[in-house]
């Protein structure tokens, strides 16, 4: 055993390790519950709710439907303060402080970290974030996609996260690993904040350069954010961009955005495995996908397709949900062009280790990287770099 094994083994040992010491899924699942000693789900009578969007509105309405009273909700966005949501009027976030201090807060948002810390500055013993509520009681408060099946998906692949984490390329990379297990076991977004990257969400400086020659394919355009921070990037020294969207309305602010620059081809499609329509439903919580009981058709394609026998040198994708099929969509071309890879990893549990393992498996000389952009579940992100 190589001494880079054995610190690769070292920096990952906390969340690995507990891990292996589980004999099943509900043994993680009472760890979990022991996280929150404040929090008794057989007793849950009373709730603080931060949060107004629609995670918001779905606790609040499920509190109504299981018999938990919803003391407050309150959101500090000014668009929210105000407005009546699931029956309740949204408030500032300091309105909480006329609650007991033993009353838990629970965070309706998948960015957890700043509301936690202004939550225990104002006291509050038990501050937790909804996704507990989701994987402790699933039966009354059903998870959304980014926890479904969370702690099952651990304690089953338990062998596949260690390999992961012997594969990762980089120390950065393997505490990033350990600290995004640690929070998926606690969902505690304290264990985030050692690795928390605030560089460029697709591509942080140091870990790899773009030339003046970049084709980039930009899977999830919206209306052309990460375009814009793409183009910033380059300094305007680029071939061509690919800007895959399948919503017709941000289609069309997409398309009018880059208007003026034909360098940008504008694409009214999503990606996926093979071509054509799929429905796709939207409740408007980061967690819109393609769904055979979605209520709108929205046309897809594939990178193999589009591309062609064209060249490719930089990949991002962030399609809720889509990854994998797009991936296997853009087989070929990947496989040919070997370009840099920036990936979503959270959209689904099993995303964060069945990712790295199908780059892996189109080419193993990827190295591969993995990056926490946010102090909750979302925008962890893998970077897979071609030696």
């Amino acid at each position: 055993m190589t001494s880079d094994t054995l610190s690769r083994r070292n920096e990952t040992r906390t969340a690995l390790d507990r891990l292996a010491a589980a004999r099943q899924a509900s043994d993680l699942r009472a760890d979990l519950g022991d996280h929150y000693p404040g929090l008794d789900m057989r007793r849950l009578g009373g709730v603080g709710v931060v949060g107004a969007a629609g995670e918001g509105a779905r606790l609040a309405t499920l509190c109504r439907d299981h018999g938990v009273a919803v003391l407050a909700l309150a959101d500090d966005h000014p668009s929210k303060i105000g407005q009546t949501v699931a029956g309740h009027t949204v408030e500032p976030l300091a309105a909480l402080a006329r609650l007991d201090r033993t009353t838990p807060i629970v965070i309706a948002s998948h960015r957890l970290l700043d509301a936690a810390e202004r939550l225990r500055a104002l006291g509050f013993q038990t501050v937790l974030p909804f996704a507990a509520l989701q994987v402790l009681a699933p039966d009354r408060f059903p998870p959304h996609m980014f926890y479904e099946g969370l702690l099952d998906d651990l304690y089953n692949n338990r062998d596949r996260y260690a390999r992961l984490a012997g594969r990762l390329a980089d120390a950065r990379s393997r505490d990033v690993l350990n600290a995004v297990l640690a929070f998926r076991q606690t969902l505690d977004p304290d264990m985030l904040r050692p690795v928390l990257d605030d560089d460029d969400l697709y591509a942080p400086k140091g870990l790899f350069e773009f030339s003046d020659r970049e084709v980039y394919v930009d899977g999830g355009s919206y209306d052309g954010d990460t375009i814009r921070s793409f183009v910033r990037r380059v300094g305007s020294r680029f071939e061509h961009i690919y800007a895959f969207e399948p919503d017709p309305a941000t289609y069309r602010a997409l398309q009018g955005n880059f208007a003026a620059e034909p360098r940008v081809e504008a694409i009214h499609s999503g990606l996926h495995r093979e071509g054509g329509i799929l429905r796709f439903k939207d409740d408007g919580s980061r967690g819109a996908i393609f769904s055979a009981d979605g209520t709108i058709e929205m046309p897809v394609t594939t990178l193999d397709d589009v591309v062609g026998q064209g060249r490719v040198s930089y990949i991002k994708m962030n399609i809720e949900g889509a990854e994998i099929d797009a991936l296997h969509g853009g087989e070929r071309l990947i496989r040919r062009e070997h370009p840099k890879l920036a990936l979503s990893v959270y959209h689904r549990p099993s995303d964060l280790w069945r990712i790295p393992e199908i780059v892996e498996n189109f080419s193993s000389d990827y190295r591969l990287h993995l990056r926490q952009h946010d102090g909750g579940i979302i925008e962890t992100v893998l970077y897979a770099l071609h030696k």
